[in-house]
C-alpha cells in the first residue's frame, strides 16, 4: 500500500467511500474498511506534506512567493 503515489491512494480512498455508502455493504465489512481508509488517509496526508514541502523549496529556490 506504501509503493502508491497520492492519485492511487487517492483513488483507493474514493473506492472505500463507495464501499462504505453501499447498503450491502455488511457491518464486519465496513469497520474493516473504515480502517483501510483511515490508514490510506495517513498516508495520503504523509504524501501531501511531502509534495508540499517540494512545492516550497522550488518556489525558494526561484524566490517566488509562497501561495496558500
Amino acid at each position: 500500500m506504501n509503493n502508491k503515489n497520492f492519485t492511487e491512494v487517492l483513488e483507493d480512498i474514493k473506492s472505500i467511500s463507495k464501499k462504505l455508502n453501499d447498503s450491502e455493504t455488511s457491518m464486519e465489512e465496513s469497520i474493516e474498511l473504515f480502517k483501510q481508509g483511515s490508514e490510506l488517509i495517513k498516508i495520503a496526508k504523509k504524501q501531501l506534506d511531502s509534495l508540499e514541502g517540494e512545492v516550497k523549496k522550488v518556489l525558494d529556490d526561484n524566490n517566488l512567493e509562497d501561495f496558500k
